[in-house]
Formats: C-alpha cells, sequence, structure tokens
C-alpha cells in the first residue's frame, strides 16, 4: 500500500502549527490514488477536524499525536461539530499505531467549576426521608462545568469493515468514539484515557450498528465505557448530531469481551434510542471504580437476548450528579420523558458474576412484565456502605425517567431489588452483606410485582 506522510504535504509537528489543510491533502491523495496509508510521523501535530475515505489506514507512528485544536471555529462541518474527525459512507477504514489522537478535552471545560442539577428536589430520596442533604458540592470528582465544546472525536457513519487499535486515544470533550449505523466492527488493544471528571465523554458508542466485537481494551471514561444504543436523531444533544442519518434499523450483533472498564457512568450501557437492541454478549469484563457496572435499558424501543458472563464488577459512590448510585447491574424499563410508550427488556442472562457495590443489584419495570425472563446463575453480589453513602446512597436512579418525581428514589438497600420482574430466575446465587451489623441494609432480597 502506498504511504502519505503528512509532513510531506507540509504537516509541521511542533504543538503549534495548525495543519488541517496539509493532513486533509494527505487524506485526499491516498484516496486519488484508490487507497494506502496516511501516516502521522513522530511530533505534535495540532489539526482542526479532517475527512478519511475509504481503504485507508491511518498510521499514528510512535511518538506521534494528533491534538484537536482549541477553537470551536476549527470543529464544524455541515452545521454539525466533530472533535477531531470523520469519516462517512466509506469501507475498509483503519485507525492504528502507537501513538496518541487527543481531543483537547479539558480546554472547553471549566475546571473546579460543577456542572451541578438540580433534578432530585422533587424526589423522594433516602437523604429526605432521614433529614439530609442530597449530594455534595466537591468538585473532585466533577462532572465539570463546559463552555461551548465540540462533538463526538472521531465519527464513523455508515461504514462497512472498519477495524481501530492499538492508539491511545485521550482528551474526548463529547464522545471519544462514534459508530453510527455500521456494520463489521473491529476494536481491539485500544486504550482511552480520558479525564473521568469531564462529563459526555464515552468511549464507543455502538448506534444501530451490526456485527461488532470489542476485545483486550482498556478504557477510562467520565461517562459509558461502551454503549450499544439505537439512536436515530440526536434530540437535544446537538453534539452527536453529525453521524446520525434517522435511519430505522436495529442495534444488533454486539460482543465485549477481555477488557478492563472505569466509568463515572457504566461500564457498558445496552439499550436507549428509537431502534431496538438485540444479540449482545459480554464476556469476561473487569469493570471497577465506576458509578454504575452494567446498564440494561429499555426507553424508547426494547432491549432483548443479552449474555452477560464470567465478569467482576465493583462500583462505588463518587462526588458530583453522575448519573448512577453504584449499582453493579441495573436493568429498568421505565417511560422516556415525552413518549407514552413503555417497552420491555427480554431474555436476559447473568451467569458467573462476581460483583461488590455501593447499591443493589437493580431490576426495576414501571410495569409489571416489562422485565421478562431474566435468568442469574452463579451470581455472587456484596452489598457495601462507603464513605457517601450519607450524601448520595440510598437511591435507587432510573432517570431519564418521565415520571420524574420518581426517577430517584429511596432504595437499593437490599442486595437483590426486583420490581415488577416477570419469570425471574436465581441458580445458585448469593446476596450478602460486607458488613452484617450495618444497620441501613436488610439482608433479604426485596422481590415486588408492582412499583
Amino acid at each position: 500500500m502506498k504511504t502519505f506522510d503528512i509532513c510531506d504535504y507540509g504537516a509541521v509537528g511542533d504543538g503549534q502549527t495548525l495543519n488541517t489543510q496539509a493532513i486533509q491533502k494527505a487524506a485526499n491523495a491516498c484516496r486519488d490514488a484508490g487507497g494506502g496509508v496516511v501516516r502521522i510521523p513522530g511530533g505534535r501535530f495540532l489539526t482542526g477536524i479532517f475527512e478519511l475515505f475509504g481503504n485507508t489506514t491511518l498510521l499514528v507512528e510512535k511518538d506521534g499525536r494528533l491534538i484537536a485544536s482549541p477553537r470551536m471555529e476549527d470543529h464544524w462541518v455541515d452545521g454539525a461539530s466533530v472533535g477531531l474527525l470523520y469519516v462517512r459512507d466509506a469501507h475498509d477504514v483503519v485507525l492504528t499505531g502507537e501513538g496518541v489522537l487527543d481531543g483537547n478535552g479539558l480546554t472547553f471545560f471549566e475546571e473546579n467549576t460543577l456542572n451541578d442539577t438540580n433534578d432530585y428536589a422533587i424526589c423522594d430520596t433516602w437523604q429526605k426521608r432521614h433529614g439530609l442533604p442530597y449530594g455534595t458540592k466537591e468538585t473532585i470528582h466533577g462532572p465539570f462545568g463546559w463552555r461551548n465544546r465540540p462533538g463526538n472525536m472521531a465519527v464513523f457513519a455508515r461504514c462497512r469493515n472498519v477495524r481501530i487499535e492499538k492508539l491511545t486515544v485521550t482528551g474526548a470533550a463529547y464522545w471519544t468514539i462514534h459508530c453510527s449505523d455500521c456494520e463489521d466492527v473491529l476494536v481491539e488493544n485500544l486504550r482511552i484515557d480520558n479525564d473521568p471528571r469531564i462529563p459526555n465523554n464515552d468511549g464507543i458508542h455502538f448506534t444501530t450498528c451490526r456485527r461488532v466485537a470489542v476485545r483486550n481494551c482498556h478504557f477510562v471514561c467520565g461517562d459509558d465505557c461502551i454503549a450499544a444504543t439505537g439512536f436515530r436523531e440526536a434530540g437535544g444533544e446537538k453534539q452527536i448530531a453529525f453521524g446520525l442519518s434517522g435511519i430505522v434499523g436495529v442495534c444488533e450483533d454486539i460482543e465485549v469481551s477481555d477488557c478492563v472498564l472505569i466509568s463515572r457512568s457504566a461500564g457498558v450501557r445496552i439499550g436507549y434510542g428509537q431502534n431496538p437492541v438485540r444479540n449482545v454478549r459480554l464476556r469476561r469484563l473487569d469493570i471497577r471504580e465506576s458509578n454504575r457496572g452494567i446498564g440494561i435499558f429499555a426507553r424508547q424501543a426494547d432491549a432483548e437476548d443479552i449474555l452477560v458472563e464470567d465478569c467482576r464488577i465493583q462500583t462505588q459512590l463518587f462526588h458530583g450528579h453522575w448519573w448512577g448510585r453504584g449499582e453493579p447491574i441495573q436493568l429498568s424499563a421505565v417511560r422516556f420523558p415525552g413518549d407514552p410508550n413503555l417497552f420491555h427488556i427480554r431474555r436476559v442472562t447473568l451467569r458467573n458474576i462476581e460483583a461488590t457495590g455501593e447499591n443493589a443489584v437493580v431490576l426495576f419495570a414501571e410495569e409489571p412484565g416489562f422485565i421478562d425472563d431474566v435468568k442469574m446463575i452463579n451470581v455472587r453480589s456484596t452489598l457495601k456502605r462507603g464513605e457517601l453513602f450519607e450524601a448520595w446512597g440510598g437511591n435507587l436512579d432510573l432517570r431519564p425517567f418521565a415520571d420524574e418525581a420518581r426517577s430517584i428514589m429511596a432504595g437499593g438497600t437490599a442486595p437483590l431489588w426486583a420490581v415488577g420482574v416477570s419469570h425471574l430466575q436465581c441458580e445458585n446465587c448469593q446476596w450478602t452483606l460486607a458488613d452484617k451489623n450495618e444497620a441501613t441494609f436488610t439482608p433479604e432480597m426485596v422481590i415486588q410485582e408492582n412499583p
């Protein structure tokens, strides 16, 4: 394959020169030649956003670093913003190398200023029941408030045969990698090392994608590390708009295995958006230091046929208004704001799970039967009280929920909290308390038909 070195097109790796035109010239020359390798050599290359094409490998060499411009005017394309690079309607695209893609994320945030909310004010929280204030104002864990910031850092829209490997990706200001309506995607040996105090810097979102494998990766994110969702449109999130096409379809055949995931939200999120998600397999995951382990959500569409096995999960509470309250696993089917319909979670198997968290394993259906056929086999979950419990603990966090008064509610003080679930099977499961003398918690499972 022919190689197109960006320095041959005028790029300067001094960390100050804006190299957008030089990088785009190299990518265009690669396209015009029928494909090849766009090479990023050693150096610090500042750039605005650029486009890659089919039959192209972006090779970031060791000691090479692509750094996103700190100026918002360098991030616009077709009326939407992108963090660093994008690919549209292409096939056989590879991102690889031992170098770094850097979204320059902190540039767009007010460090040590909180993105605060009061969406809990009308809720019946555990704190309200006990005459305690809900939350804290500590900034140590974020989420930081932002100025105007660019959208998703790397976007693949309607692509086939995508491979992302070996690189280190850091500094995302919004989702790190967004694969929208893509087929046959392999992500392997990738490291995402984001600032966990930045909200919305999810690792990888697969929206309405088919045949995806994520293997042997290590992700640190301020939001969901991996998400399999069914977005058709951005809704109120303008930063995710680029690449979404309104396609009616299914997100299916997603496999994630042998990864280490650290998140202020969920290690893995399944479901969300207008298209259904089905046939998802999660194997041998090590989810640690996370606000939520695995979340399966029916909000605007169904989520079905999901297997989680041989995973270790450790969750905890953090300062800041993050979504999630330390639950190792949450399945929830509740109405989405503005949508009168209620959707299903069906056929979920949880096998060989070792979990420790500051909240229950939560299964919550707004109406009986909308979570159906859940098998738990060899699940061992330990409920543990941490130092932030009085400020944040003792609640089920069901956001987004049309019934705002119940979006955060007192609960989760038993190792298993199952509400409205049909055909729940538990085989050789253990539900324990780390401290049997902790009066806040009960060792008895909560299983009830109606919320």
